[in-house]
């Protein structure tokens, strides 16, 4: 009985270093090829990259291709930009110690073009807790009583700048930041 229980053993043995040996050489071939599946993907990134010697052409549908017209078509881009543009003067936090009455900066930058209202949303419940008058240019708000109290913590908000045209009623343009507000007491 010995001599067939260290055949077993040894039987059992030669099958745990046979599985061992099989499942290196499958870790093998797996590193193996996917090191061959990276290395293949840098070349095609490398022969995509512009190093090849590739020549550009100019696309056939451009407006324009002459210095001066395109000179012209930036400046005007560049206009239209300007027109666009919004400079924000604001602190991201806003405090109350009531749950209502809060401390904050958003102000309309003197070199803001037009005059501009803010809304404050809740972002929990997408609901309007605030809505200002007009902020004519270089003025501010430095507080602001929410339509909603809030329990003590922390709430994230969002305030909408809205410019608005000289008629008051015609929105020129809007931007979307987030306002933490904090309430303690």
């Amino acid at each position: 009985m010995d001599k067939e229980t260290n055949k077993n053993k040894r039987l059992w043995i030669i099958l745990a270093i046979v599985v061992v040996l099989l499942i290196a050489v499958i870790a093998v071939l797996v590193v193996f090829l996917l090191k061959k599946n990276n290395e293949t993907n840098v070349q095609q990134v490398s022969e995509n990259s512009g190093n090849t010697g590739m020549v550009l052409e100019y696309e056939t549908s451009a407006v324009a291709t002459d210095p001066v017209t395109l000179q012209k078509l930036y400046d005007e881009m560049l206009a239209e930009a300007e027109e666009g543009t919004m400079a924000l003067e604001m602190q991201t936090e806003a405090s109350s110690s009531n749950g209502t009455d809060f401390t904050c900066y958003i102000a309309n930058a003197i070199n803001n073009k037009y005059d501009m209202f803010v809304v404050i949303y809740n972002d929990e419940t997408q609901e309007e807790i605030y809505r200002s008058g007009l902020i004519p240019l270089g003025s501010r708000i430095e507080s602001f009583t929410s339509s909603k109290k809030f329990e003590p913590g922390t709430y994230v908000g969002t305030i909408v700048y809205n410019q608005v045209e000289d008629d008051h009623a015609t929105i020129h343009a809007q931007v979307n930041i987030g306002l933490n507000l904090n309430v303690n007491y």
